[in-house]
């Protein structure tokens, strides 16, 4: 049985069909803002990597996510004045869960050679479009890189600190809060999880076992910052890594 709702008494939508309206609003506006990346890119003869055309995207969910939540009546300055006072403690908790994160990354990896095993060719044919995602991405990285510091600098800090930020606010501090309002952890977790995996593509498979362990730590702490600096850390390991294997 669930304890009480931790989450009791906090601002957010009481109706799911407000939550798929937004998801899908914010769909909308994030396949224009690649449009138009595309369009301007055309136009300026200027390529721009995996890590650079998602920016706009992410910049229209968290505008989005900001209107939202001011519209629901949230206090981001006086929310922002607390985050400010215990920055220390929240990133020690987000380092204490980036290893808890990195545990189900080796079990994840452990299941993986252990389906390689039973299934052979029939597992890698079903993971070969996510190998070629990751292989485009590594590829764009690594061209960035080697081209530009400036652009690679604005591609860390898109996957960095605008991915984080964006993300957790709209997938933990609005959906998640939302479900878990009316229903109970795991259901909240799942759906959150769920359509947080959705939005990065043929990587969902992989990516829904960590949106539900975000959706966990936030259920634990219930504060943003940690989530936040935890998703930081996990996308920096992950940027590093295919900075340091090729």
């Amino acid at each position: 049985m669930d304890k009480p709702n931790p989450f009791a008494g906090i601002k957010t939508y009481d109706n799911y069909s407000h939550i798929w309206q937004l998801t899908g609003f914010i769909l909308l506006l994030q396949v224009l803002a690649a449009v138009v990346a595309g369009i301007v890119s055309a136009l300026g003869r200027l390529h721009l990597g995996a890590y650079e055309a998602i920016l706009p995207a992410l910049l229209v969910m968290g505008y989005v996510a900001w209107v939202v939540l001011d519209g629901l009546g949230v206090d981001w300055r006086a929310a922002l004045l607390e985050w400010r006072r215990r920055p220390g403690r929240d990133l020690l908790l987000a380092l204490k869960y980036f290893s808890g994160y990195a545990l189900l990354l080796g079990a994840m990896f452990g299941l993986l050679m252990l389906g390689y095993w039973l299934l052979g060719d029939k597992l890698a044919a079903a993971a070969q479009p996510l190998v070629e995602k990751n292989t485009a991405e590594d590829a764009a990285l690594q061209g960035l890189a080697l081209s530009s510091r400036l652009r690679f600098l604005l591609a860390l800090f898109s996957a960095c600190v605008v991915a984080p930020v964006v993300e957790e606010t709209f997938f933990r501090r609005i959906v998640f809060t939302a479900i878990r309002l009316k229903k109970g952890f795991w259901p909240a977790a799942f759906w959150s999880g769920l359509l947080f995996a959705l939005f990065h593509g043929v990587a969902a498979p992989v990516i829904l076992p960590c949106g539900i362990y975000l959706a966990w730590v936030y259920e634990r702490e219930r504060r943003l910052p940690v989530n936040i600096m935890l998703h930081s850390l996990v996308n920096l390991a992950m940027v590093s890594l295919k900075m340091l294997l090729h």
